[in-house]
């Protein structure tokens, strides 16, 4: 059914292909309702657009078909993966969807389902972007879905991959929500107006995450009907990143983060630890052409109280892109001397405290932590099989 016209042609004497495709897709939804409990199975992007049309099954389906192009022929001489940066941006404006509309952010425009949710859960080869973090990776580790992974075999990367999407036994640090664009940049074109960067928040259990990306460089051409290369848009653009950029409303349970006096801000690149409040001037950054920045946002909690008041946030394992959604619990003593968190993988765990604590635990045994440097408070982890990847640490102070 990928291909229309043939599809076409073989069932002219047969009712035509909308019926053929009804009859498919029937077939299909009956089989995978038997087996699957449900038809939520069904959101590859390689289904026929007549399915977006029938509208007799519920599927979580949002179409961004560009990322088949990205070793298109006729590309941009800057480089063979030039279209990854339009692909990004129609990902993330095909979220701003309803089921049978059409969503349009500035020059992109996207086709989505009944689901917006599942419209980031796309094809990622690791090979895109030639860069050692690639920014199509970043986007993915924060879209609040599952990753599947197309890579030819022998051709894989295991170090982003590791970053990105694999725990040992197989699942993922998922965000809580879908992924959209920030305010600031709706309306706008971040593909080739030289000056918006593409923005994009989720929600973590303990925080916020906004994903920075410069996607300048190929888009929609109205005169050749086709996407194309801008080459000369290919240049640093400018952007600034504030803790309001993340929409805390959008669950109940982050609603009374925006109401935090300050928050830690934890850029995954450069590994800067900054310290903010409601107030404060935004975070401003330049972006190279085809790159991307990270920034975990967290609420910073006081415990204690008089001279022994600490202030602490948790920030997770910084191994990982999308490092908040490591951490499963944390809890606050009742008299503010210790902190105890549950943390799901391996590698090293970040969180701000403005006091050096005492000691620190690592199921139940003492480790050594590492504290200084604005607060940055760091210690290691082990992935513990038998309790499903995840590890007890305590601070105490």
């Amino acid at each position: 059914l990928k291909s229309g016209v043939t599809v076409t042609y073989v069932c002219e004497e047969h009712g035509g292909r909308v019926d053929l495709a009804k009859a498919y897709y029937d077939r299909l939804s009956r089989f995978v309702a038997r087996n699957f409990c449900g038809t939520g199975i069904i959101v590859s992007m390689q289904q026929c657009n007549d399915f977006f049309f029938l509208g007799t099954r519920q599927v979580p389906m949002g179409r961004a078909g560009d990322g088949f192009w990205y070793d298109d022929p006729n590309g941009d001489p800057m480089g063979v993966h030039w279209l990854q940066g339009a692909h990004m941006v129609n990902c993330s404006t095909t979220a701003c969807g309803w089921a049978g509309s059409s969503a349009r952010t500035g020059t992109c425009s996207a086709f989505t389902s009944n689901s917006a949710k599942q419209c980031f859960e796309k094809l990622f080869e690791a090979p895109h972007w030639e860069q050692p973090d690639h920014a199509c990776a970043a986007s993915r580790a924060i879209c609040g879905d599952p990753v599947y992974v197309s890579d030819s075999l022998g051709g894989q990367d295991f170090s982003l991959l590791r970053r990105l999407v694999f725990f040992p036994d197989g699942t993922v640090p998922r965000c809580l929500h879908y992924a959209l664009p920030t305010r600031d940049c709706m309306f706008k074109n971040p593909l080739f107006d030289q000056q918006t960067v593409l923005k994009i928040w989720n929600l973590n259990k303990f925080g916020g995450v906004i994903g920075a990306f410069n996607c300048q460089g190929a888009g929609w051409d109205s005169a050749e009907h086709r996407v194309r290369g801008y080459s000369h848009c290919y240049k640093p653009v400018f952007g600034e990143v504030r803790p309001a950029d993340v929409e805390w409303s959008q669950r109940e349970d982050t609603t009374a983060v925006a109401n935090a006096a300050s928050y830690t801000v934890y850029r995954c690149q450069t590994k800067e630890l900054l310290l903010m409040t409601p107030s404060s001037e935004p975070i401003r950054f330049t972006l190279q052409s085809s790159s991307f920045e990270l920034f975990k946002i967290t609420p910073v909690t006081t415990i204690g109280g008089g001279v022994a008041k600490v202030q602490f946030a948790p920030v997770g394992l910084v191994d990982l892109l999308n490092c908040g959604g490591a951490i499963v619990d944390v809890q606050y003593g009742s008299t503010g001397g210790e902190v105890r968190m549950r943390v799901k993988g391996a590698g090293r765990l970040l969180v701000y405290s403005d006091v050096e604590p005492k000691k620190s635990l690592v199921e139940g045994c003492e480790a050594k932590f590492e504290w200084g440097n604005g607060g940055k408070l760091m210690v290691d982890v082990t992935w513990k099989q038998e309790k499903d990847g995840v590890s007890d640490v305590v601070f105490c102070f």
